[in-house]
């Protein structure tokens, strides 16, 4: 299915007009829930909700919990009323909540990615402006632990995790006044998902059964873990901190 280019335009028009003041933003949502507002703690921090927005290192940060070890997965993340048999992690944080912190922190998202990931042949195209660096973190019988989201998937082609630098903002779409990453609960794909948030763009990110949980990285089931969506420092630098 091709997504429609004005879909997403629609949405990010519409999410940031509505944060346009970032301190003092509060409205309604488009599927007829209300949503937060938006409180500053302290210089460059928000809350907003349960997600804590950063605008100094430009990251987002909010809980989850760690949902699936070993078996094969279709994504890293999604809300805990989507497919949760087939994530890494769920999260109750409302997925249009994400959305819009990313959108606050200005970044776009990325162009033409699903027409090129479902082409014949797909082109190498250059994401590192849409790109979204991802760490989890954990503390388990006082032992902390932080790791890249990528190594927490594996590849059972050839048992690699995937490849770095490999999250592009996407953004999911509204249609008929519905977000449809709130419907369906889907935030971060690692198989292709035109109604997710993130997606991967790794080479084999078009194919649904390759992708399994690393059991060596992943934390125990059940864990509670923090989730840091770490943007690019600089815009238009294309550069992600590792």
């Amino acid at each position: 299915m091709k997504t429609k280019p004005s879909h997403r335009l629609a949405t990010g028009i519409l999410l940031s007009s509505l944060f346009f003041c970032l301190p003092c933003a509060n409205f309604a949502e488009d599927n007829s829930s209300a949503l937060p507002k938006i409180v500053r703690t302290e210089d460059g921090l928000y809350k907003f909700g349960d997600v804590i927005i950063d605008r100094t290192s430009r990251e987002i940060s909010f809980p989850g919990i760690s949902n699936q070890v070993s078996g094969l997965v279709e994504y890293g993340l999604v809300h805990e009323s989507g497919k949760i048999h087939e994530s890494l992690f769920r999260t109750k944080v409302n997925p249009k909540i994400i959305h819009t912190s990313l959108l606050l922190l200005k970044l776009k998202p990325a162009e033409g990615f699903f027409e090129n990931l479902w082409a014949e042949k797909p082109k190498k195209i250059d994401y590192s402006a849409n790109l979204v660096r991802i760490t989890v973190s954990w503390d388990l019988n006082g032992t902390k632990s932080d790791e890249s989201l990528e190594k927490l998937a594996l590849n059972q082609k050839d048992d690699q995790p995937i490849e770095g630098n490999s999250f592009v903002f996407t953004g999911s779409r509204i249609i008929e006044g519905t977000f449809l990453a709130e419907t369906g609960g889907s935030i971060l794909a690692v198989y292709g998902d035109e109604d997710s948030i993130i997606n991967s763009s790794d080479h084999d990110s078009n194919n649904d059964d390759v992708w399994y949980g690393n059991k060596e990285k992943m934390p125990p089931l059940e864990c509670p873990v923090t989730i840091r969506f770490h943007l690019p420092r600089a815009k238009g630098s294309g550069k992600v901190k590792e």
